[in-house]
């Protein structure tokens, strides 16, 4: 059981964590090499007189100085407000989760399909540790994971949408939605291949830790006495073994499920999906620091949440952890 004294004092840190967190990012994405207003400018015309660009800067306050642009931005994130776009217009927090809806899409059926088909095959491997068909998994998954990802989804664009032709090049609807309106047979067509793509390559993650995992339990005392009981192998491992090898895995889980959303940078890119990790890009080609801004706040608040989360799961999990106490 988790303590009120150590939740509290846990809930303490992760407030301390988060403030870290945005006031580093702040103060990186205000130090980074050029500014959407120039941009924007240069865009208009090769050559912008002075006082235009001071104008806008003046408007968008970035003529302060760099600390009171700071104390503005935790004031704003202490009243709700994540500020309003440069290059949209709109407000931060509502563009993030529109497309946060879209990510969803893909990245819920991807993650719940590769834990499942990682913490499977992991823990079946684990099992089988030192056979022929142990080795030959380990080494597939090795060249998988060490391969970028990027790498697998324009190839996977280039041989099944480009030559083969099963799948569109990208984006999330045809054409025809200008007439027809959007539908989800099509809507699920263009999801298919990220989907599949990203359920391939969380599987390959999850699949090291479970069989790790696994390796560790199989010499525990209790698989023994099991085994000496003259119990089914197979009901060994998915009764027993499997259970206790599952920790590991809930912790990993808690992470990933934070780090996907945010770190679907390049499978959105790739196949243009109008997701968060696209409108990351799309954010940082532009320059457009309220929207950075807002995007690493929910990444860093995500992530806080997730180790959290990974503590009173493990403990709810384990009886053996108790958190908070010293006993």
């Amino acid at each position: 059981m988790i303590s009120g004294k150590y939740l509290l004092r846990r809930l303490c840190y992760s407030g301390a964590s988060f403030f870290v967190c945005i006031t580093i990012t702040f103060f990186l994405l205000h130090l980074m090499p050029g500014d959407y207003i120039t941009n924007y400018l240069l865009s208009l015309s090769n050559t912008i007189p002075q006082a235009a660009v001071d104008q806008f800067r003046h408007q968008f306050g970035l003529d302060l100085p760099i600390s009171d642009q700071y104390i503005f931005y935790i004031v704003n994130i202490l009243h709700g407000q994540w500020g309003y776009s440069y290059a949209y217009g709109q407000p931060v927090f509502s563009m993030i989760m529109e497309k946060l809806s879209w990510s969803l899409i893909i990245i819920v059926p991807a993650t719940v399909l590769g834990i499942l088909i990682g913490i499977i095959i992991g823990a079946w491997s684990g099992w089988r540790s030192g056979g022929k068909k142990d080795l030959a998994i380990f080494n597939i998954m090795i060249v998988i994971r060490a391969i970028p990802e990027f790498w697998w989804a324009i190839m996977a664009v280039l041989v099944f949408s480009f030559y083969l032709r099963w799948f569109p090049l990208g984006g999330f609807s045809s054409i025809s939605v200008l007439s027809t309106g959007l539908s989800i047979p099509d809507l699920l067509y263009h999801a298919l291949l990220p989907v599949a793509l990203m359920t391939f390559f969380i599987a390959t993650g999850n699949y090291y830790v479970m069989r790790n995992s696994m390796i560790s339990v199989i010499g525990e005392d209790y698989i023994t006495t099991a085994r000496a009981k003259g119990l089914d192998e197979r009901g060994i491992l998915w009764r027993h073994a499997l259970k206790n090898a599952l920790l590991p895995i809930v912790t990993i889980t808690t992470f990933q499920c934070a780090a996907i959303i945010m770190g679907n940078v390049f499978i959105e890119t790739v196949f243009s999906w109008p997701g968060i990790g696209f409108l990351t890009t799309e954010a940082l080609t532009n320059r457009d620091l309220p929207l950075l801004e807002g995007i690493f706040l929910l990444d860093s608040l995500m992530t806080i949440c997730a180790m959290l989360l990974a503590d009173i799961l493990s403990s709810m999990i384990d009886p053996r952890i108790r958190m908070g106490n010293d006993e």
